[in-house]
């Protein structure tokens, strides 16, 4: 897709004008973006998360994180990234998924703010205290058994549901007043 074919270059009813930069940078299927699928054929290989801190201008990561947070802010930049990635990308939504130029033109055409310095930074693991381990896990299962249980457990813990973020005392009033096994 071209601006002569109504593409990025300047197609208003699409809502997607803009100066084209870039390319798709790879080979495409149909005309709509990188092909799926990584080598010979195969599904590419997840990538396992391991920042400790900020991502870094100037990285896939980075453009990643610009498209991601601006899906999160709001009903309708998800909707329009949606719309974008359904009408350019084949319907794939995930900007991992995807070239850095193509997330590249994305981003000079919707002139995205970077994503907030924090965005990447992956939080500590939580310690699970070793008293709260077994009521936690008594209190999960019990959620599963029905949906009656799971809306009873919602109702106790309020906004907090994982029953990990409770207190032992709060879990081991929650398993007296529920006959919880």
């Amino acid at each position: 897709f071209g601006p002569a074919a109504g593409g990025f270059g300047g197609a208003p009813a699409g809502g997607f004008g803009g100066a084209m930069v870039g390319g798709f940078g790879g080979p495409t299927v149909g005309g709509f973006g990188p092909a799926p699928g990584g080598f010979g054929g195969q599904p590419p290989m997840k990538k396992m998360r391991t920042a400790t801190g900020p991502v870094v201008p100037g990285t896939k990561e980075y453009l990643v994180a610009q498209v991601k947070s601006y899906q999160s802010s709001g009903e309708e930049q998800k909707g329009l990234w949606g719309q974008y990635a359904d009408l350019y990308l084949g319907g794939i939504r995930d900007p991992n998924k995807h070239e850095a130029t193509v997330l590249q033109e994305f981003i000079v055409n919707h002139h995205l703010p970077p994503p907030p310095s924090d965005w990447g930074a992956v939080a500590a693991p939580m310690v699970v205290d070793p008293m709260k381990e077994p009521l936690v896990h008594r209190i999960k299962a019990y959620t599963r058994a029905s949906p009656e249980q799971r809306e009873a457990w919602q109702s106790f813990a309020g906004t907090t549901r994982d029953p990990a973020r409770h207190d032992l005392y709060r879990l081991q009033e929650f398993i007296t007043s529920y006959n919880v096994p």
